[in-house]
């Protein structure tokens, strides 16, 4: 039995508002439920090759590329996990940001790989941390999970130039597409671009994420995947919401619209990121207490060394928040005195 201490991942469901997980809270139209009520699931015997074929062709169009490059998986977290397998020796270094998503340290423990950070989120620290631990692979998620910092095309593009191989995690890509790394896979041949339908398409309880890369990476990583990996009813509820006209478009303003009112209720007791995404940090002198206050009026927020990153609500969660904003001033405004 190897000697490891992994965290293991929280399941808990929290009453209130859960803005702690990054869930869309985006309301389904109800063109799309009336799709959702009229699946069939006659085929339910059977391994899915039609709907998984569909689901490539359907994604591969949405993000410009050939069904050959795509791999999928539970969530893009199977894509990580696939990654670090497929590429890593015992004790090669995986860097990242810091702060930057929790599971890239666990992943590349579980691959026998050794994990490090940056001291930061800045351009230059990440080179510089490059020059210093010569990783074979740069992981990072671009937005930033927690910060929502938006790394630039220029910025990654040399990034990759320094590395063998770089993984940029798009998980919250959608909301911005016009950033994406995609455009360059066929420039950068070490490069691997993950995408996943959990956060602008709203389908986190579905589990689908994808890995985007070049044909002679993708079929060298499909060695690491079984087959029929995911179910049928995942990929035909996922093709539901890719073929849809218009649901991603009104997602992405729903959300632009929600996060300014989301920014403006937070910037009144400490700093808000700017961010693109379905989450804002907002930077705290007090982060524990504030976090302590949102939770005791059940409005559930991911508490961070900095602050705390918080989803975007809607109304019903702004409106308690806007409350248990209100409340801290005057508790702490009569503390102060």
């Amino acid at each position: 039995m190897r000697q490891v201490e992994l965290p293991i991942y929280p399941v808990v469901y929290p009453t209130g508002h859960r803005l702690n997980q990054n869930e869309s809270q985006f309301p389904l139209p109800d063109r799309i439920k009336n799709q959702l009520d009229s699946l069939t699931y006659d085929d339910l015997h059977e391994y899915p090759v039609e709907p998984i074929n569909e689901l490539f062709e359907q994604y591969a169009a949405y993000v410009g590329v050939t069904p050959e490059q795509l791999l999928v998986g539970c969530g893009s977290d199977e894509m990580i996990h696939v990654v670090t397998q497929a590429l890593l020796a015992p004790h090669d270094i995986v860097l990242s940001p810091a702060p930057d998503f929790s599971m890239y340290p666990i992943f590349t423990t579980i691959a026998h790989g050794h994990h490090v950070q940056a001291v930061d989120l800045s351009y230059e620290g990440m080179v510089k941390a490059i020059e210093t631990h010569h990783p074979k692979l740069l992981l990072l998620s671009n937005p930033n999970n927690p910060t929502g910092k938006l790394w630039t095309v220029e910025e990654l593009t040399h990034l990759a130039s320094l590395v063998p191989y770089i993984v940029v995690d798009e998980a919250y890509m959608d909301f911005t597409p016009d950033a994406s790394m995609i455009p360059f896979i066929a420039t950068y041949s070490n490069l691997i671009v993950l995408r996943t339908m959990s956060k602008a398409f709203g389908l986190a309880n579905v589990r689908i994420g994808f890995m985007v890369t070049n044909c002679e990476l993708a079929h060298y990583f499909r060695q690491f995947i079984p087959p029929f990996n995911i179910s049928g009813v995942s990929a035909k509820i996922c093709n539901i919401f890719l073929k849809d006209a218009t649901y991603l478009q009104e997602t992405i303003e729903w959300h632009d619209e929600m996060r300014q009112k989301w920014a403006q209720a937070f910037e009144t007791i400490g700093h808000v990121i700017p961010a693109t995404t379905n989450f804002l940090y907002v930077e705290l002198e007090q982060p524990e207490a504030v976090w302590d206050h949102l939770t005791d009026l059940n409005v559930h927020t991911s508490k961070q060394p900095t602050g705390i990153r918080v989803t975007i609500g809607d109304e019903a969660a702004l409106h308690l928040a806007h409350t248990a904003i209100q409340q801290y001033m005057e508790t702490s405004h009569v503390k102060n005195s």
